[in-house]
């Protein structure tokens, strides 16, 4: 079996120095610092600002959940789930009982891929799956959101850190 050189790492001369770092190198490690805490505080702020809209009925995605819903909704149903986005955000925001607030999370936006399930026809173009609608798109990026928050909430604890 041959090794590509592209594969194996520069040889250096004993006791020279070590290559220099470029300025993404030196910048990164401080980003990543950093990073962790602007995720949780986007996504918080997202569960929040979207609750805050259900809430005060101002949500162009009310319509659709009433519409997904397997069930007849009454009017309370969009603000209860909006004031349940607003604390989900909060929730989130605070980085507490991280363990019980990660399934939360991730039933609340499993629940929204019922629309691709339910209601395919808003969804996709053309009943095909690779061919998304705008609604479908909204669905669809709540992998992302999923990815972060999983991303958020198993973070290993530091030493001292109480979330």
């Amino acid at each position: 079996m041959t090794v590509s050189s592209e594969l194996t790492p520069p040889v250096t001369a004993p006791g020279a120095p070590p290559p220099r770092a470029g300025a993404f190198d030196r910048l990164a490690p401080r980003l990543h610092r950093y990073g962790l805490g602007m995720l949780r505080a986007g996504l918080g702020g997202v569960f929040v600002w979207f609750g805050v809209l259900k809430v005060a009925g101002l949500s162009p995605a009310a319509a659709l959940v009433v519409a997904v819903l397997p069930f007849p909704a009454g009017s309370w149903f969009v603000p209860a789930l909006g004031w349940a986005e607003v604390a989900l955000g909060l929730w989130l925001m605070s980085g507490r009982a991280r363990a019980a607030a990660l399934p939360v999370l991730t039933a609340h936006l499993c629940g929204t891929f019922a629309v691709l399930v339910l209601t395919p026809s808003v969804a996709f173009a053309h009943s095909n799956p690779l061919l998304l609608t705008l609604v479908g798109e909204f669905v669809v990026k709540n992998v992302v959101l999923l990815a972060g928050a999983v991303v958020v909430l198993t973070r290993p604890r530091r030493t001292g850190d109480d979330r």
